[in-house]
């Protein structure tokens, strides 16, 4: 039987997602900014995208940050895309700051689900190898893992988040790895939106220079840890 405390926990849990729900389905525009929005993304329609995020004016910006961060907690959905075209729409310098907003405060929610709810609803979200990977990632290089992992997408961004969110990771050290590592990348590809060089050769350099920032980061190691880290470790 549960003690009070964590009676009130669960109850306080529950009554959280019986919001959430009752605001998708009854609070007008919810459903359909989640429904478009992330319809574009899954179907790769960057002209679509880009109406959708115009359509709403002179908030188009926070329209794009906050579809950057629902699209993290929607499993299958490329949020990628989402930086290209903030690029393609509002030049690489702001499309990068909207995008670097929108994952952060995604990759944000991600953690704090994982770690208020726990590995049973992580694990009905994420696939099974993948939250596998991850555990034995974290497990080996601890925050480090978090830095490289955003650097070089081996795996999901999403993924990360949550299974960060699963270990013993304070969410300070989570967000300074999390808006350090996803930086290279999200101006890369932001330079590589607007100019729209969707060339194989494009994509080839981006990649080869995120692999150098990550052997970087992994040559520096000892005194990232360190700083992550202090003398304790």
């Amino acid at each position: 039987m549960l003690s009070i405390p964590a009676r009130s926990s669960f109850l306080l849990k529950i009554g959280v997602l019986i919001l959430i729900i009752a605001a998708y389905f009854f609070i007008p525009g919810i459903k359909e900014f989640i429904l478009t929005g992330t319809g574009s993304l899954k179907n790769r329609q960057f002209h679509e995208l880009k109406e959708f995020v115009l359509s709403y004016g002179v908030w188009a910006p926070v329209t794009s940050i906050a579809l950057m961060a629902t699209q993290s907690l929607v499993p299958f959905v490329p949020g990628l895309l989402i930086t290209v075209t903030n690029a393609w729409i509002f030049g690489w310098q702001y499309g990068a700051i909207y995008s670097w907003l929108g994952a952060l405060i995604g990759a944000v929610l991600d953690f704090g689900v994982a770690r208020w709810y726990g590995r049973p609803l992580v694990e009905k979200i994420v696939n099974h190898r993948y939250l596998q990977a991850m555990d034995e990632h974290l497990h080996q290089h601890g925050i480090l893992a978090v830095l490289i992992t955003r650097i070089i997408p081996v795996l999901p961004f999403k993924v990360i988040s949550y299974g960060a969110g699963l270990t013993i990771i304070p969410i300070r050290q989570f967000i300074i790895a999390t808006g350090i590592g996803q930086t290279p990348g999200i101006i890369l590809y932001s330079i590589l939106g607007q100019n729209l060089l969707h060339s194989l050769q494009a994509t080839l350099i981006v990649t080869a220079l995120l692999i150098v920032a990550a052997m970087l980061v992994y040559y520096y190691r000892m005194d990232i840890e360190r700083y992550f880290y202090g003398n304790n470790k």
